[in-house]
């Protein structure tokens, strides 16, 4: 019989829970990350030598579905564990292969709702699988009133979200990669009915954005004094703003609980340092010294 058809909740072993894709690795890390049996994709080197030592002991999996390397189901299987946890869209064909899976693998499968401002009740959900409600509680409170500040930013700039190392790849209005700015107010320039996908300077500059926004270290320091990429069509110079992509992306990179990063600096973005301090503590088990913040580049 099978955790599903009997509708236990597992018991509290370490290393026993299945992430299906990296939202959902964060997500149990930052709940309960004894419980979590190892990475769908191994964080780079760099994010692993900030993670507490256990991160670089957990073995890379692959993915159970979406983006990434796919997992070996009988390998998967043969660790033996006890749950498996997806944390993303609750679409119909999201939950169809959550049942497949879950027949094949012979164990629980839940999909937990990935929506950014449902984070605080994720956090509760997963806490409540994973045998760690009470500090899962205090993550979520925090979680609500960040989010709770975040809604109420005052409108902020119109910005194009540069991904990547050439910066032409973008997140459209409406989409995950662009909505912890949108949820704060600012605008997105790229207005095609899109998800993510390629556009040309050109585009870039017809929209004319205030403010180019990437993660990309690499990106920023290449336009950093290029007339096209930084000039605005009245003459102004264009602001560039710089995130944090260490140990995981402030925007998206994956879609998880890292995002709420980007929405306390968004909510405050002069006084949120011990709020970002805090946060990066409970999520990631990182040393405040080692918080990085987003910076305007020159």
């Amino acid at each position: 019989m099978t955790l599903a058809a009997c509708g236990s909740t597992p018991p509290r072993v370490a290393g026993n829970v299945i992430a299906a894709g990296q939202p959902a690795a964060l997500l149990i890390w930052a709940v309960a990350r004894d419980r979590l049996a190892g990475w769908p994709r191994r964080p780079s080197t760099g994010a692993l030598a900030a993670l507490p030592s256990l991160a670089a002991s957990l073995p890379e999996l692959g993915a159970l579905g979406g983006g990434g390397r796919p997992a070996n189901l009988e390998a998967m299987a043969a660790l033996g564990p006890r749950l498996v946890i997806d944390y993303g869209d609750t679409d119909p064909e999201n939950r169809a292969l959550g049942e497949r899976l879950k027949t094949r693998l012979g164990v629980d499968w839940r999909l937990i709702d990935g929506t950014l401002t449902k984070i605080p009740e994720a956090i509760q959900e997963a806490g409540e699988l994973l045998d760690a409600g009470r500090s899962a509680g205090v993550l979520a409170d925090q979680a609500a009133a960040v989010l709770d500040r975040w809604r109420r930013a005052p409108a902020g700039s119109t910005f194009y979200y540069a991904r990547g190392v050439d910066g032409l790849e973008t997140g459209f209005q409406g989409s995950l990669a662009t909505e912890v700015f949108e949820g704060a107010g600012w605008t997105n320039v790229a207005g095609e009915s899109r998800d993510i996908g390629r556009v040309t300077r050109e585009q870039v500059a017809a929209w004319d954005p205030e403010v180019l926004v990437t993660m990309s270290p690499d990106f920023a320091t290449a336009i950093r004094r290029d007339p096209v990429w930084r000039t605005r069509r009245n003459g102004q110079r264009r602001r560039l703003l710089l995130l944090p992509d260490h140990p995981f992306g402030w925007i998206d990179r994956p879609p998880s609980v890292n995002r709420l990063l980007a929405c306390a600096w968004l909510a405050d973005p002069e006084g949120a340092q011990l709020t970002i301090a805090s946060l990066t503590r409970r999520l990631y088990g990182m040393a405040p010294v080692e918080v990085a913040l987003p910076q305007w580049i020159r």
